[in-house]
C-alpha cells in the first residue's frame, strides 16, 4: 500500500477514534474512553507494522 494512502487512513482513524473517545469520556465513561484509545494506538501500529496481504510473486499461477 502507498504511503499516502497509509497516511490518509492513520489520519482517519485517529480522527475518528478521538471523537469517539472524547464523546465518551464526556458521558462519563472512563473504560470505554481507554478501550477507545488502545484499539485506536493498535490499528494505526499495525497498519504500519504488519505487511499487505497478498500473493509472493514466485507463488503466482
Amino acid at each position: 500500500m502507498p504511503t499516502g494512502v497509509k497516511l490518509a487512513l492513520s489520519i482517519a482513524v485517529i480522527a475518528i477514534g478521538a471523537g469517539c473517545a472524547w464523546l465518551e469520556r464526556s458521558y462519563g465513561e472512563t473504560l470505554v474512553f481507554w478501550v477507545i484509545l488502545g484499539l485506536t494506538a493498535f490499528m494505526v501500529l499495525a497498519l504500519w507494522l504488519f505487511p499487505e496481504a497478498g500473493v509472493k510473486d514466485g507463488e503466482k499461477s
